[in-house]
C-alpha cells in the first residue's frame, strides 16, 4: 500500500473531502451543482492556513475516459487546487488519495502532473497521532467487494458504457452502488470499524479510520440516523442498532450531496501541557438564509465535534 505520512504537530489543520466526482459539465457530472459552494470552502480552507487531503473519486474516470473534459470543464476549481500545492511533498498542503472512480493515477499520474507539477497520489495516508491515535486515510472501497479488484473492472466497464448514456435522461440511480444503498453502507461502516479495531483482513492497521466512498457521513462510528437513534429511539427499521459513538472511525460524506458538501476538519488539541491529540469535526458547507437580511450566503455549518 503507497502511503504518505503526517506527523501531527501543534500546528496541523486539516480538512477531508471525499468524493468529489468531478465531471465534464453533462448530465451525469454529479459535481457540478455544488461547485460553487466547494470552491468557498476551498478559499476558507486556503486562507486559514489548512492542508486538504482528497480521500479518493475526485475526478470521476469512471464516466470520462481523459481527465482533458474534466480540467476544461473545472478549470477554476483546479487554479484553487493548485494554491494548496507544492512539489516538495514536505511543504505541499495538497495531499491527494486515489479511489474507485479515480484508480487511473495509481498507474498513471502522469496528466495531473500537467497541473500540479510533481503531484504523488497514494493509495492511503498516516498521521502519526500518538499510541492508539494514529489516523489512516483510506477511500475506503476496499472495504466494498463490488468497487474493489475484477468486480471494480466489471462495474467501471458498466458505468462507462451503460449507466453515463442513461443519466443523458435523468435516469435516478438504481440504487446499486453504496451511495445509494443504506444496506450496503452498513456493511461498508462495520468493516472499516473492524479494520480501527485491527481485526479486518484489509490491514494490519489498528487505530483511528477517516474514509470516505459510500457518500454517507459518520461521526465517532455513528451516521446522522443511528444518532437520531441513540437520542430519542427514533427512526424505522435498517437503522443499526449501535450501542454509542466510538472514536476509531469517521467518514468525510461527500462533495455531491444535493445543495451541500461535508467533510471532517482535523485540527491539533493540547490540555494543559499534555499530549498533542487529534481533534474532530463533521462539518457542512452549504447555501442557506443569511441571518439577518433576505439573502442567500455560502455557509459552514458544524454538525459533530
Amino acid at each position: 500500500m503507497k502511503t504518505f505520512e503526517i506527523e501531527l504537530n501543534a500546528e496541523s489543520r486539516y480538512i477531508v473531502f471525499s468524493d468529489c466526482h468531478r465531471g465534464n459539465g453533462s448530465a451525469g457530472d454529479e459535481f457540478a451543482a455544488n461547485s460553487m459552494v466547494y470552491k468557498f470552502a476551498l478559499a476558507y480552507y486556503l486562507r486559514e492556513g489548512f492542508s486538504y487531503i482528497e480521500l479518493g473519486d475526485a475526478e470521476e474516470l469512471w464516466e470520462n475516459g481523459s481527465f482533458v473534459p474534466i480540467y476544461i470543464t473545472h478549470t477554476s476549481v483546479y487554479d484553487l487546487l493548485r494554491e494548496f500545492h507544492d512539489p516538495d511533498p514536505a511543504r505541499t498542503r495538497y495531499l491527494k488519495i486515489w479511489g474507485n472512480h479515480d484508480l487511473d493515477w495509481q498507474e498513471d499520474a502522469a496528466p495531473l502532473r500537467t497541473v500540479f507539477p510533481g503531484i504523488e497520489v497514494y493509495e492511503a495516508a498516516l498521521m502519526r497521532a500518538g499510541e492508539g491515535e494514529d489516523i489512516l486515510f483510506i477511500h475506503g472501497h476496499q472495504a466494498d467487494p463490488v468497487c474493489y479488484g475484477w468486480r471494480a473492472r466489471i462495474s467501471r466497464w458498466l458505468v462507462r458504457n451503460l449507466w453515463r448514456r442513461i443519466q443523458d435522461f435523468n435516469i435516478v440511480d438504481p440504487a446499486t452502488r453504496a451511495a445509494e444503498n443504506p444496506g450496503r453502507c452498513n456493511e461498508i461502516d462495520e468493516e472499516l470499524m473492524m479494520l480501527s479495531r485491527g481485526k479486518s483482513s484489509l490491514s494490519p492497521f489498528a487505530g483511528i479510520v477517516v474514509a470516505g466512498h459510500t457518500h454517507r457521513p459518520v461521526f465517532a462510528g455513528l451516521s446522522l440516523t443511528e444518532r437520531r437513534f441513540l437520542e430519542n429511539g427514533s427512526g424505522p427499521p435498517g437503522i443499526a442498532r449501535k450501542k454509542g459513538p466510538e472514536a476509531i472511525y469517521y467518514n468525510a460524506g461527500s462533495c455531491v450531496h444535493p445543495r451541500c458538501i461535508t467533510g471532517i476538519e482535523i485540527t491539533a488539541k493540547q490540555n494543559a501541557g499534555g499530549p498533542i491529540r487529534p481533534h474532530f469535526a463533521l462539518v457542512k458547507w452549504a447555501v442557506q438564509p443569511a441571518a439577518e437580511n433576505p439573502s442567500l450566503v455560502i455557509a459552514r455549518t458544524l454538525l459533530e465535534q
